[in-house]
C-alpha cells in the first residue's frame, strides 16, 4: 500500500510541475488537469479505503501550488471524487470514451465550481483557452488512468 501511495504521489508531484512550468510555457493561458484523471482512476482500480485519502492530501497539495482561497481546491476534487465514486455503479467507467467524455466534463465542471466560488466574473475571451484545455484533459485522461491501475496490479500482486 505505502508504495503504491508513494508512486501516485511521484507522479503527483511530476503532475504539478508539468502544469506549472511546462505548459505555460507553450501557452500561458491553458491549463490542463491531470489529476481528473488519477480520479478517475482511483474510483476504477483503487479501493475507496486508499482512494479518498490520496484524494485528500493531493487536494491540499495542489491547494498549496495555486493561488485559489484556502479550502476550495481541495473541496472541488472531493466533491468530484465523491460523485464519481457515487455515479460509478450507473455508467461503466472502463471504456476509454467515457474516460475521455469524465475527463472533459469533470473539467468543466470544476472550472465552473472555482468560477462560482471565486466570485469571479464571466470569462472574459478566456473561452477558447477553456474549451482547449478541457479537450486536453479528456484526451490525457485515459493515460493518466492507465498510469493509475498499472500501479495497483503491479503493487498488488
Amino acid at each position: 500500500m505505502w508504495r503504491l501511495q508513494i508512486s501516485l504521489f511521484t507522479i503527483l508531484f511530476a503532475m504539478i510541475f508539468v502544469e506549472a512550468s511546462v505548459l505555460p510555457f507553450i501557452w500561458a493561458d491553458l491549463r490542463v488537469d491531470f489529476f481528473i484523471g488519477m480520479i478517475i482512476g482511483q474510483i476504477i482500480c483503487i479501493p475507496f479505503s486508499q482512494g479518498f485519502p490520496f484524494v485528500i492530501l493531493s487536494a491540499l497539495i495542489l491547494q498549496a501550488f495555486s493561488g485559489a482561497r484556502i479550502g476550495l481546491i481541495p473541496f472541488a476534487y472531493i466533491l468530484v471524487f465523491l460523485f464519481l465514486d457515487t455515479v460509478k455503479n450507473l455508467v461503466y467507467f472502463e471504456n476509454i470514451y467515457t474516460q475521455m467524455v469524465l475527463g472533459f466534463i469533470c473539467y468543466l465542471v470544476l472550472t465552473g465550481i472555482f468560477l462560482i466560488f471565486a466570485d469571479t466574473p464571466a470569462l472574459g475571451g478566456k473561452a477558447l483557452p477553456l474549451v482547449f484545455g478541457a479537450v486536453l484533459s479528456g484526451a490525457i485522461s485515459p493515460a493518466m488512468i492507465s498510469i493509475v491501475c498499472r500501479l495497483q496490479t503491479v503493487y498488488d500482486s
